[in-house]
């Protein structure tokens, strides 16, 4: 049987080094769009999408795409909240209002805009496979494998049990593209995107 997979987009409204980053404009679209555009092409490989922010022009750009949204409520907002704390209030929200059951969270942050189609649908692949287990993006650096932020899917029990995305035990799914490892966090990262775009 196959996983219960929500997509779940997290993007607040205010970073601290690069204000407003998840609506910068990346080429002809905003850098959000970028990872909606990915979850669109492959929306048949999930039961729902789902895209959480304290953001009106973010959550617009989430219905244009005709995603299912919520509004992120203060205390999930701050620069001390957690994906997780987030992830398991739009879980929450999402279970109660649709009586639906969801088996794993697939977590797409918009600051790793350069995903492959491949990589996504082995990472589904792969946790199809193992069921119990965190499935984790990565790169290798000097033969260690450094987590990249590309793509995580956690089996909801675990979130709420564990209360985190990361985990001294996962399943690598190794990236070696420098282009999709980029990892949008300041304006030295936003300009490097950008050389990939044209």
């Amino acid at each position: 049987m196959k996983n219960k997979i929500l997509a779940l987009v997290l993007a607040r409204k205010n970073s601290i080094r690069l204000k407003n980053k998840n609506i910068l404009k990346l080429g002809q679209k905003p850098l959000i769009g970028w990872t909606l555009s990915d979850i669109s092409r492959l929306k048949k490989n999930f039961d729902d999408i789902l895209i959480s922010s304290d953001s009106i022009k973010i959550l617009k750009i989430g219905k244009s795409y005709k995603f299912i949204t919520i509004k992120r409520p203060k205390k999930f907002a701050s620069k001390n909240s957690s994906s997780e704390s987030t992830a398991l209030h739009a879980l929450k929200f999402y279970t109660q209002k649709f009586k639906k059951k969801i088996s794993h969270i697939f977590l797409f942050q918009p600051t790793s805009p350069f995903r492959s189609k491949k990589n996504i649908l082995k990472a589904i692949e792969l946790s199809n496979k193992f069921k119990q287990k965190r499935i984790i993006s990565c790169k290798k650096v000097r033969n260690k494998l450094i987590i990249n932020g590309n793509i995580y899917i956690c089996p909801t029990k675990i979130l709420k049990n564990k209360g985190s995305f990361e985990s001294k035990t996962y399943i690598p799914l190794i990236i070696n593209s420098k282009k999709q490892n980029i990892d949008i966090d300041n304006i030295d990262d936003f300009n490097t995107a950008k050389t990939y775009v044209k």
